[in-house]
């Protein structure tokens, strides 16, 4: 593994505190009153898996994937949701142990987030500050943490007059490391000017047309991007060959058609860049990031992300198995990247997206595309996982979120055809764990996870469980 030289180290502490005397809100924000204070407590946990705060992803108030956060309760904590569904709940306490989990509605019509909902809810501070004061403490987590968040936890402290928790960043650090074109220009900073594929910022249509028009004369794809969104949710891909001769007027136009389209307000800047080709893989470094007095951040694993469409959605992951040397390199770099983040007020979960691109020589050049400074798809289940067989990291584990197009299939008839392959909280530390309800009236909406002795093994099992729910009729 590489190891950080002296004057390296030094460089990241440089760097974060010029970025700090830039941008004092970073860890300034973090001052939410006496009674509020970053990191876990020792009481329950009131665990939040609302998504809708991300930009372009309002649509997830209709979503079922804010149960996968429940996965990672414990005895005793507290689970807030949009919408309930008892067959789910009924499954986390018959196979998982989660009986002794408790779970609160809010009102499932509103499109207001459900942390901002709560917080400014006498109804909901009364609920939460009977909890903390007979638990002693409560600790907030989110799946994104926001400053709804924090004044969620400022409501309860004020009232109870106890500290309260959030397992998370500071605002600010929050919103930067989530936004594409700041993380960019970190990573680049960091890494050296080669860590990422060309990105540049755009502040206005005519500029965007022009930027993708200049781009586009040099390389076979372009893409636009909506540079707080997540993932793949505000990706605009293009052909080169079709925009390059396009005239500027017609190019901005049809630009705006598309981002309008994914339900962007016309927030600038957008990013522009290049879509890197020779693609080998998608790798991503899973980190935990403690209070820097704590300790460094931890790289607790490397994953390959399986993704489809021309947007690269992301449709799985399993435990890297790219040669050592360059899951060697991504968790030396990663580790760097999140060195200075944690300088910046960031603590808790995060992971690091990035490409592997085949080069001219045996070494594969990594270029760095995201942070998710938030819970997601791979953490949720790589962490439950560890949760529910008592081992860290768990054994080999695959992850699949895929739509099964026909007909809908419930909790109880989805739990019917996985029959036998089923991991429970019995002693049993391999099976398939359902990480959401199934959802989507137009098929089914399938979120597994699949845990066994060899990464092979993990791989069969969920291909048998995708078999299984793809028949038509009973089993």
């Amino acid at each position: 593994m590489t190891i950080l030289s002296p004057a390296e180290q030094c460089s990241d502490e440089t760097l974060a505190e010029a970025l700090i005397h830039d941008e004092p809100a970073l860890v300034s924000s973090l001052d939410f009153g006496p009674f509020v204070r970053q990191g876990v407590g020792a009481g329950p946990s009131l665990l939040i898996g609302d998504p809708s705060e991300i930009t372009l992803l309002s649509s997830a108030t209709a979503s079922r994937l804010e149960y996968r956060m429940a996965l990672l309760a414990r005895p005793g904590d507290h689970v807030m949701v949009r919408h309930r569904d008892p067959d789910f709940e009924a499954y986390l306490g018959a196979y998982l142990g989660l009986a002794d989990v408790t779970f609160h509605k809010v009102n499932p019509k509103s499109l207001v987030p459900v942390t901002q909902q709560a917080w400014t809810s006498a109804n909901w501070i009364d609920t939460f500050a009977a909890i903390a004061e007979r638990r002693g403490s409560l600790t907030i987590q989110s799946y994104l943490t926001t400053g709804h968040t924090w004044r969620l936890a400022q409501a309860i402290g004020e009232q109870t007059r106890r500290v309260i928790y959030v397992s998370g960043p500071s605002p600010r650090i929050s919103q930067r490391a989530n936004d594409k074109l700041w993380f960019a220009g970190l990573a680049r900073r960091i890494i050296g000017k080669d860590a990422t594929p060309p990105t540049l910022s755009a502040y206005g249509p005519a500029a965007t047309a022009g930027l993708v028009r200049r781009i586009s004369k040099g390389v076979d794809q372009v893409i636009v991007k909506i540079p707080d969104s997540a993932g793949s949710a505000g990706n605009l891909r293009l052909d080169s060959s079709l925009v390059r001769h396009t005239p500027l007027a017609d190019l901005r136009r049809f630009l705006l058609s598309r981002l309008h389209a994914m339900g962007w307000q016309d927030n600038y800047p957008v990013l522009v860049g290049v879509w890197d080709k020779d693609v080998i893989c998608s790798p991503s470094a899973q980190l935990w990031l403690p209070h820097i007095s704590e300790g460094k951040p931890r790289v607790e694993g490397i994953f390959e992300q399986r993704v489809q469409t021309s947007a690269a959605a992301f449709v799985g992951a399993a435990r890297s198995t790219l040669p050592g040397e360059v899951q060697d390199q991504l968790r030396a770099q990663a580790t760097r990247i999140a060195s200075v983040l944690q300088r910046l007020g960031y603590y808790g979960r995060c992971s690091l997206d990035a490409v592997l691109c085949r080069t001219k020589n045996a070494t594969p050049m990594i270029h760095w595309i995201e942070c998710n400074g938030r819970w997601g798809g791979v953490s949720i289940p790589m962490t439950a996982a560890s949760h529910l067989t008592g081992q860290s990291p768990a054994i080999a584990i695959s992850i699949v979120q895929e739509n099964l197009p026909g007909q809908y299939l419930g909790m109880n008839e989805l739990l019917h055809r996985l029959q036998g392959l089923l991991l429970r909280t019995d002693g049993r530390t391999t099976g398939l764990v359902v990480l959401s309800p199934p959802a989507n009236p137009n098929g089914t909406l399938v979120n597994l996870l699949a845990v066994a002795e060899t990464q092979p093994a993990a791989d069969d099992m969920l291909r048998t469980a995708i078999s299984r729910l793809a028949r038509s009729g009973q089993l």
